[in-house]
């Protein structure tokens, strides 16, 4: 509240004059009155009403403030396609309560903030300052920016503790598609499926890794398919352990059980929670599906899928979080705008990702037993090329 100010010169008499107002005078010396002329005067305050502002629990003082500035008025520190689309918002008129975390990627900041239906995807930039990089905001007028759509290849190399990830068969092959509805397919590639590497000469897929790491991978399986790959993820078995362990847990539907070829119980008919165990040996177990190979991709794909629902039955505010947990167990080519849009867009749509597997015949080549993947398989891959699966 705004104080009245008084003159100094009116503080410093009232001053000297307050040893005489306390001692009075003596009844002896009673002083005469003189008549006296006063003049009263009312001074009357006025309070300013305190600014409207954002809070939020939990969250740093310098990114409520730029969510002030988001929801209240003044230029956004953004991406200049997110720039664009919040130039054009409604603003709020009140004060008003955000909920969100923060957490990092790769060593970058970052921080997921929402306010009912509206998601602010923010990353700190090298200057220090919250940048927002996506998101949607229905209560201010403003949609997602459209994206393009991203296919992003899931590598599960075989490297146990200390071998290295790059330098291992590649047994989980996955192709994420993203479009600007969210998630729109994911199709696996059995590692048997005997194609022309990019490094050269003709192997099973998963042996592209070997020879030529990550992009090596990549590019095998892109004319393989004839489906361009924007970014890779990958982990070895170390790192796919840490990110379920980190996580919770994955809950996963079966229908019906199955055992590991080690003896242990996988999967029971219902519902299931999967530790990091449970989820490393569904990943890799065939030889207790009737249909190896194809079966153990397939459930490489139920179980990202189910990893989604888990992840989005959480919420988007808790997004950093999650990807705090994964950062150290993933290798990617993909920058942290990416991977947090890319994340993100697993709360777009509510629909179940529909998943599916490349089929061929199964042969001899060199001694050994492989796919060679049909035309169905190649109708497959036409179909996901545009991130979603019809």
């Amino acid at each position: 509240m705004a104080e009245a100010r008084v003159p100094r010169r009116s503080l410093i008499a009232a001053a000297l004059g307050l040893p005489f107002v306390a001692a009075g005078c003596s009844e002896d010396e009673k002083p005469q009155a003189r008549p006296s002329t006063t003049t009263s005067t009312t001074t009357t305050t006025t309070t300013a009403p305190p600014r409207p502002r954002v809070s939020g629990k939990g969250l740093p003082a310098d990114l409520l403030a730029t969510m002030t500035t988001l929801y209240l008025g003044g230029s956004v520190a953004a991406a200049s396609d997110q720039r664009k689309a919040l130039a054009k918002r409604r603003l709020a008129k009140a004060s008003l309560t955000v909920a969100g975390s923060t957490g990092t990627w790769k060593g970058t900041p970052i921080a997921v903030v929402t306010r009912g239906k509206d998601v602010t995807l923010l990353v700190r930039t090298s200057s220090k300052k919250w940048a927002v990089v996506g998101g949607w905001w229905p209560s201010l007028g403003v949609a997602r920016v459209p994206r393009k759509t991203t296919r992003v290849l899931a590598i599960g190399s075989d490297a146990r503790n200390h071998q290295r990830v790059e330098k291992c068969r590649a047994d989980a092959l996955q192709i994420i598609g993203v479009d600007n509805k969210g998630v729109g397919g994911i199709v696996g590639i059995p590692r048997d499926s005997y194609v022309s590497l990019s490094t050269g000469g003709t192997d099973k897929i998963n042996a592209a890794l070997v020879f030529g790491g990550a992009q090596g991978q990549v590019r095998t399986v892109e004319r393989a398919t004839g489906v361009p790959i924007d970014g890779y993820v990958m982990a070895g078995f170390k790192g796919f352990r840490g990110m379920v362990a980190a996580v919770g847990g994955i809950a996963y539907a079966s229908k019906s059980s199955l055992r590991s070829v080690d003896g242990y119980q996988i999967l029971r008919a219902g519902s299931n929670r999967l530790n990091s165990k449970l989820a490393l040996g569904l990943a890799r177990e065939r030889k207790n599906l009737a249909n190896g190979d194809f079966g153990r991709s397939a459930n490489q794909g139920r179980l990202i899928r189910a990893g989604i629902a888990t992840a989005r039955a959480q919420g988007p505010a808790r997004l950093p979080k999650y990807l705090t947990a994964m950062s150290p167990h993933l290798s990617t080519d993909l920058s942290v705008v990416e991977v947090l849009n890319l994340a993100a867009a697993i709360y777009l749509s509510p629909a179940a990702t529909r998943t599916a597997v490349a089929t061929g015949s199964v042969s001899m080549r060199g001694g050994q037993s492989v796919v060679l993947l049909g035309g169905a398989a190649g109708s497959l891959f036409r179909n996901i090329k545009d991130g979603r699966l019809a």
